[in-house]
């Protein structure tokens, strides 16, 4: 039989005979052939562990493709963070959180030379990633708990950053627990997309979306409780079913975050044990036409005095702490929030096991915030080592981040120059470094990393509460200063009981 006469006689098979052919031996070809030539290198493999089907985490190369991809959405606002930085600011970084990182090269070499995260690889070259040897450093476990609510223009930018803070804290140390809720913009499918890339470089999120609001009769604070506690459930399920305990709460709101922010929490948190420890957050304020503090219905100073919706200089009622905030150093205060707070988590496993909640208005407890709340029951509890950092300052806006994270543009700090002689360099004597919204990587001097003399908290604490239900306009009763308990008074309230300093603080 020719050619012609065999391609005849195939035209005449009928189509669901050839169809079933065609399948039979894309079957025999397929099992014939090895299965790398049939799946691409960066394909996961199924390992089989008991009954269940678990993905095996990727490799270096893997996460760096998927962080390539996750970069074309992200960030947009966020991304000179800590690009151009000067070169005596990366070796201070590199240095101050070389304890944070999560693994560690087996080599001399310096920590952020073996990873390429975007932007933050700009404090240093990537280098040969693929020969790298990382060995597991001492583990601790880090809980980011975060409510969104039409976040869809921070999304990005806090995605990415929780993207490169977990790669440098080690994505095995790391969950991001997220509850969105009510959202009436495009927050629910962007945080799908984020959910798929985030999840397949290894970083453990659970992301849990609701379409409830707040209604006309829902107490405010009651709600805002509630929400708050939805992202800390995780936190609770890894514990009842996998044993699972971490020792750092990071709850964070709709901020603009950069990375070496997020790092100084973490670190000055361990650094001083502390219960609670809040960055400073700003808001624009159109008649004076500049940032001004911004949470102050939840801050306040650790003689009890509210802090002021003002410039920096005038922020603080206390003249210690006041000098101490104006010079960059971090502060003991009585609460905080300020966009993100760092959590000592014990108070949350152990009794008096806290969780956000409203006042007890029946008992004459004055409806403060449920961010201040929590505040008061970690006094009471002992946990009061609360610590407010200045040098981190966020943003809830691309409007008031450009002023508070301005460009450096002074001659004498000119990239890559070294010293040859004279003296050192110090972070004051440059006039940027010296106003209050500087370049972000003004140099860090020796005060920011001393010991804190903790002391117990004030006898009373100024609230402006809010009572009424479906009021949204602000605190609707008059302001009292509100007796504290005596437990919170006394210097257990300040006494270290949860050990959390990491090797080499």
């Amino acid at each position: 039989m020719n050619g012609k006469t065999f391609w005849a006689q195939l035209r005449r098979v009928p189509t669901p005979l050839a169809l079933l052919v065609g399948l039979l031996l894309g079957l025999l070809i397929g099992r014939s052939l090895p299965s790398s030539f049939l799946a691409p290198s960066w394909a996961f493999r199924p390992v089989y562990v008991s009954a269940r089907k678990q993905l095996t985490l990727p490799t270096i190369e893997q996460r760096h493709r998927v962080l390539e991809l996750l970069s074309t959405l992200s960030p947009h606002h966020t991304s000179e963070c800590t690009r151009n930085s000067q070169p005596l600011y990366v070796q201070q970084v590199r240095e101050r959180y070389e304890s944070l990182v999560g693994l560690r090269p087996t080599s001399q070499a310096s920590w952020l030379s073996s990873l390429d995260f975007g932007d933050f690889g700009d404090f240093g070259s990537f280098g040969d990633s693929q020969h790298v040897h990382l060995a597991p450093t001492k583990e601790h476990k880090y809980f980011f708990a975060i409510n969104l609510y039409n976040s869809f223009e921070i999304i990005p930018d806090l995605f990415a950053t929780l993207f490169r803070v977990s790669a440098i804290l080690g994505y095995h140390n790391v969950y991001v627990s997220i509850y969105e809720n009510g959202s009436s913009d495009q927050t629910k499918a962007l945080l799908r997309i984020f959910d798929a890339l985030t999840k397949s470089v290894g970083l453990r999120v659970t992301i849990r979306t609701s379409t409830r609001t707040r209604g006309a009769f829902n107490h405010r604070i009651e709600y805002l409780a509630e929400v708050r506690n939805q992202a800390f459930n995780p936190l609770y399920e890894l514990r009842d079913s996998h044993n699972e305990y971490f020792d750092t709460i990071v709850f964070m709101n709709d901020i603009l975050p950069c990375v070496d922010d997020m790092l100084e929490l973490i670190w000055q948190s361990r650094r001083h044990n502390a219960g609670i420890t809040c960055a400073a957050d700003y808001m624009y304020h159109q008649e004076l036409n500049s940032p001004v503090f911004y949470d102050n219905w939840v801050s306040r100073d650790i003689n009890g005095t509210a802090l002021e919706n003002a410039p920096f200089e005038a922020i603080f009622h206390d003249p210690h702490s006041s000098e101490r905030f104006q010079l960059h150093l971090p502060v003991q205060v009585q609460a905080c929030w300020n966009g993100v707070a760092v959590l000592d988590p014990a108070p949350f496993y152990t009794p008096p096991y806290v969780r956000f909640r409203m006042a007890k208005i029946g008992e004459s407890e004055c409806s403060a915030s449920e961010c201040s709340l929590i505040c008061n029951d970690y006094w009471e509890a002992g946990y009061g080592r609360i610590l407010m950092v200045p040098r981190v300052k966020l943003a809830y806006d691309k409007k008031v981040f450009d002023v508070i994270h301005p460009q450096r543009r002074n001659l004498s700090a000119i990239r890559g120059y070294v010293r040859l002689g004279g003296l050192p360099d110090n972070p004051r004597t440059d006039p940027q470094d010296r106003s209050w919204f500087g370049p972000h990587d003004r140099l860090f001097t020796p005060e920011e990393s001393q010991d804190i003399e903790f002391v117990p908290g004030p006898s009373h604490v100024w609230c402006w509460g809010w009572d009424g239900a479906g009021d949204i306009d602000g605190p609707d009763v008059d302001p009292i200063w509100e007796s504290m308990p005596n437990r919170s008074q006394r210097a257990g309230a300040v006494t270290v009981k949860h050990e959390r300093m990491m090797d080499g603080l």
